[in-house]
């Protein structure tokens, strides 16, 4: 029989029901192969509730630059256009640290399943407020999973440090180090900055009015090479969660047996506007094998740029 399951928060908020989906999956299994009627899964108090009083002004985005974005622009001018995938990066990168801020609109969904059953899976919208200079955060978002459970989760970061709260439970605080904390922040500016390291590997396509997509793309790959590919560390990092789960309620699959069935990630940027970020997205896909069959765990993100941030990013009360 399975160990009794007892699931820890995993490290992504777009993976933040995954507690809920491997209980799932895995007593579908026990169900039907070992017949474990009296196993049970874990996967903490769910409690609704409204979103956390920030005590902040809410500042709307502008949809216009700054008067500093403005002039960043009219220096670069006279540059070369970008014609391969780092150039674009690092064109892309100059033109997000030359605003104040940046306003994106989250929003992802994550499944797995046991072969031959219905997945169970959580969807997450969030809105992210980004200051440049200094750099802060302010994140807001809601998780809702298959089952109709529902949760809502800020994030803050403010002076290297990192605050985030579920529901109406405490605030967590501790540095961007920490994987839990760093595992609840979504920043596309960060992101923009790591894809620099391996953004040789990306196509350039062209889009209409002269926008870019940068688009990267994998498959066939085993987890345990993975690992070491600097354009899977993320997907690899989203799985940890799921896999530690999954083999804590009894999986023993390897990391040379669990399989990157595909990845995609693309960046698009407008050339109007000095090759900004305008939307990130990426996807990917991994079989875990179990018992003879396939768990298909399976996660989408999209972070779109709504234009610049003016406001100010500060903590709530509560959370000092």
């Amino acid at each position: 029989m399975l160990p009794d399951m007892r699931f820890r928060p995993p490290r992504r908020r777009t993976a933040a029901a995954v507690a809920v989906v491997v209980a799932v999956v895995v007593a579908v299994v026990v169900a039907a192969c070992l017949g474990a009627s009296g196993c049970s899964s874990h996967d903490g108090n769910r409690t609704k509730a409204g979103r956390d009083d920030t005590r902040t002004a809410q500042a709307r985005p502008s949809q216009g630059g700054t008067p500093e974005a403005s002039k960043s622009a009219k220096s670069r001018k006279a540059q070369p256009e970008p014609t391969t995938a780092v150039q674009f990066v690092a064109r892309a990168r100059q033109a997000m640290a030359a605003g104040q801020g940046w306003t994106f609109a989250l929003r992802g969904k994550e499944s797995a399943a046991m072969e031959g059953q219905a997945p169970s899976g959580a969807t997450y919208a969030a809105t992210v407020d980004r200051t440049t200079a200094p750099v802060a955060l302010r994140q807001a978002g809601d998780i809702t999973t298959s089952k109709g459970e529902h949760k809502t989760e800020t994030v803050y970061v403010v002076d290297g440090t990192g605050y985030v709260k579920n529901d109406t439970r405490a605030w967590k605080k501790g540095p961007l180090t920490d994987p839990v904390i760093a595992g609840a922040v979504e920043d596309p500016v960060a992101e923009l900055d790591a894809f620099a390291a391996y953004a040789k590997s990306a196509k350039v396509l062209k889009l209409g009015e002269g926008d870019t997509r940068l688009h990267v793309t994998a498959s066939g790959w085993q987890l345990q090479a993975a690992r070491s590919r600097p354009a899977l560390q993320r997907a690899v990092r989203e799985l940890e969660p799921t896999l530690v789960q999954l083999r804590a309620a009894g999986v023993t699959a390897t990391d040379s047996q669990v399989t990157l069935t595909s990845f995609t990630e693309t960046w698009d940027l407008d050339a109007a506007h000095d090759y900004r970020l305008t939307s990130h997205r990426y996807s990917f896909t991994f079989l875990v094998p179990f018992q003879g069959g396939k768990i298909t765990v399976a996660q989408e993100l999209q972070a779109d740029n709504r234009g610049v941030f003016t406001g100010r990013v500060s903590l709530p009360a509560g959370a000092k």
